[in-house]
């Protein structure tokens, strides 16, 4: 099966506020990477097109604005991990005891979760089954939105890709 990264980064930025279910670790490193380049980007644009690179002054505007867009996905996403490990979102508070609640959320976040079998934090996000529309939900015929649109359009794209 292939799959494109950028699904991964764009996926998770459309789950911006959901805590529920659970994210596999190719979604979760794969939006740490893009999250990362977007913000050493964010970074060069200020230094070198804006020069608000000083001493006393370390963020400019792009890289606070790109910072503030990529928290609560961040966070989100991290507790979406955290469920697919077996842990409850709660543990996210660890990170706050400095260096060895660090290395704990970061050893919990690239743990390999249950093989495919679902548990009480919702189906395993592995599964391609696990996401497929019922019927109900086709039935009520309810429009969808433009981030929903755009995710089954790129889930359809991956599955021709595929």
């Amino acid at each position: 099966m292939r799959v494109v990264p950028v699904n991964n980064y764009f996926g998770s930025m459309l789950r911006y506020f959901e805590l529920g279910g659970r994210s596999s670790r190719r979604e979760y490193w794969w939006y740490s990477l893009g999250s990362l380049v977007a913000l050493c980007g964010a970074f060069w644009i200020d230094y070198e097109l804006l020069g608000y690179w000083r001493p006393d002054r370390v963020f400019g505007p792009v890289l606070l604005f790109a910072t503030f867009v990529h928290i609560v996905p961040g966070l989100t996403l991290t507790v979406r991990r955290l469920h697919d490990s077996g842990k409850s979102g709660w543990w996210y508070w660890i990170a706050l005891i400095p260096l060895i609640g660090g290395l704990w959320l970061f050893y919990l976040t690239a743990i390999k979760g249950p093989e495919y079998e679902a548990q009480k934090y919702g189906p395993d996000p592995r599964d391609p089954g696990a996401f497929e529309p019922t019927p109900m939900r086709l039935e009520r015929h309810q429009p969808l939105t433009r981030a929903q649109l755009m995710v089954q359009q790129m889930e359809e794209r991956r599955r021709r890709m595929a």
